[in-house]
């Protein structure tokens, strides 16, 4: 089972890897940082709310004591974590703030041992050390200068990487049976109005367009309720440490997908980091085998 579970976070890692690019094309449309941010949530939960009032209503309902986990999802992992990130971005780069998001995973795994007790074993800390150098080889090419920037960026992105840390945590912690869905689609909705009141209102009319539609749409669904759906399905199957190191192949996704549209070429360097990356999340799935225990010892 723990396969699918490794299947799923890889799936989520490459969904997630095409937020950078839809979100390039949707800010050349004219809408900033905290728009995106607004646009990205809001077109994640419309979809979602019109789908199920038309499939399946029962998925639009969720109990009394479930509404507290989808404002601590939707505060911090969705709007905190949005916030973070494209402020990260704009006082600093992409690069950095690439770099920053995936803090994420560090976070989840200190999370985890303070949460659920959940020991860092050799192979999980050789998995998260490798993935964080391969990602910092992809995104930077070894210049550790790149990193010399705006420290209030760099707050920014640590709290974006935290924000994004605790969503595994907080989806871990609702209970058995209940109505995951319903408890996602609302948290994309409360994360969307938590960012309501640092909009610019007239930038974003100013921006209306079909394409900032359909970007917004494309953001929406593709990097956010599918990445969304099939991260918290990993969760179903494997820890919230290991689903958070796989979903880092969303650094190499982004980094092939900026060398194919973007025009943003791949170095060797850059191509290595890929590679020791993948790595790690390999060796995030190796097992020690159990010790036998041999009856006949000592008799």
């Amino acid at each position: 089972m723990e396969e699918k579970g490794y299947g799923f976070a890889f799936l989520a890692g490459i969904t997630w890897g095409t937020i950078g690019i839809i979100s390039y094309y949707l800010g050349e449309t004219g809408v900033g940082p905290f728009e995106i941010t607004f646009l990205r949530l809001f077109s994640a939960f419309l979809p979602m709310f019109i789908f199920y009032a038309v499939k399946d209503k029962k998925k639009l309902k969720i109990k009394k004591e479930n509404i507290k986990h989808s404002l601590l999802i939707g505060i911090i992992s969705q709007g905190i974590m949005g916030i973070g990130m494209y402020q990260c971005i704009v006082r600093t780069s992409v690069t950095v703030g690439v770099i920053m998001s995936c803090t994420g995973p560090l976070f989840t795994a200190l999370l985890s041992r303070i949460f659920f007790k959940e020991k860092i074993t050799p192979f999980k800390g050789l998995s998260l050390t490798l993935g964080f150098y391969g990602a910092f080889l992809i995104v930077t090419g070894g210049d550790i200068s790149v990193l010399n920037t705006n420290k209030v960026g760099l707050l920014m992105g640590a709290v974006s990487g935290l924000a994004y840390g605790f969503f595994p945590i907080l989806s871990k912690r609702i209970p058995k049976g209940s109505n995951s869905s319903g408890i996602l689609i609302y948290s994309f909705l409360i994360g969307a109005v938590f960012v309501i009141p640092m909009l610019d209102i007239k930038v974003l009319i100013g921006a209306l367009s079909f394409e900032m539609v359909g970007f917004s749409l494309m953001l929406g669904v593709v990097s956010t309720i599918l990445a969304y759906v099939f991260y918290t399905k990993a969760l179903e199957f494997i820890s919230p440490t290991k689903a958070a190191i796989v979903s880092l192949v969303e650094l190499p996704t982004a980094a092939i997908i900026g060398h194919l549209f973007l025009k943003e070429y791949l170095y060797p360097v850059n191509i290595l980091g890929i590679f020791i990356l993948l790595t790690g999340v390999i060796i995030s799935k190796i097992k020690l085998p159990a010790r036998k225990i041999n009856l006949h010892e000592n008799s």
